[in-house]
């Protein structure tokens, strides 16, 4: 396994424990409190997102970028 396998097999696995997170959060039902406004760039986040997802704090392309390593 060379490095970059690592770092992909790293990065799936930090994601799967978001997600993982998220979901206990939701599930437990004392999760947070949803921003109406992405904590990065200031935009909307949409409601159907806020309820998906108790306690996001990020808008769909921000979190991808996170995801992805690029913020």
């Amino acid at each position: 396994m060379d490095v970059y396998d690592q770092a992909s097999a790293r990065e799936e696995a930090d994601r799967a424990i978001a997600l993982a997170e998220q979901t206990r959060r939701a599930n437990a039902g004392r999760a947070e409190v949803s921003a109406m406004h992405c904590g990065m760039c200031g935009e909307r986040i949409p409601v159907a997102r806020q309820r998906a997802l108790p306690g996001v704090q990020t808008c769909v392309d921000c979190q991808t970028d996170i995801e992805r390593g690029m913020n």
